[in-house]
């Protein structure tokens, strides 16, 4: 499907000891007719303070669309969350400024640029490089890895905040819960 809604629920999940410094964790769900994914989105500590913090349950309802897909153009104008598909690395950034500024509805853009790693692009510039798989190998739909930016910023954050986000399983509805576990962001540790 080229164009999906997407509702990601965000449930702060409390500190957590890694690399040595406490991390506020926030458990994400992304729920869409291909399924349910699951996630952490890691916050930097000194930039959430539990009253900055998003309420148990912040729910974010936002569309989504590839434009990889076939018809993927249709609803570009109505996209809260674009994804431009692969994209060589010295254009990456230059391709998604451009994307949303022909855009202005939409809030987050997203690319691979190199291989596993997608750029994640917001509309008031922060950028963030996150791995395009889950800790099992498995694939990670870039379209995911932007919703959870776009419910991020949607519950009032900045994008420079996140010290990583891990999408962590996915599974069609009723099959039960994955695992969540927060692997290393490319370049931190």
């Amino acid at each position: 499907m080229t164009a999906a809604l997407h509702t990601v629920r965000l449930v702060p999940v409390g500190p957590s000891a890694y690399g040595g410094s406490t991390t506020a964790l926030f458990e994400a769900r992304v729920m869409s007719t291909a399924g349910i994914r699951h996630g952490l989105l890691a916050a930097d500590p000194a930039s959430t303070a539990p009253e900055e913090r998003p309420g148990p349950g912040f729910v974010d309802e936002h569309l989504v669309l590839d434009l990889t897909e076939p018809g993927g153009f249709r609803w570009r104008r109505h996209a809260d969350v674009l994804h431009l598909g692969p994209v060589p690395a010295a254009d990456v950034h230059a391709r998604l400024a451009k994307l949303l500024s022909a855009y202005p509805g939409c809030a987050v853009a997203t690319a691979e640029h190199r291989p596993g790693a997608v750029l994640v692009l917001a509309r008031t510039g922060a950028r963030l490089v996150l791995q395009a798989s889950g800790p099992a190998g498995e694939p990670v739909p870039p379209p995911a890895l932007g919703s959870l930016a776009h419910a991020w910023l949607a519950a009032g954050r900045a994008l420079g905040e996140l010290d990583r986000i891990s999408a962590a399983g996915c599974h069609s509805p009723g099959s039960g819960w994955s695992r969540l576990t927060p692997p290393v962001r490319p370049g931190r540790g």
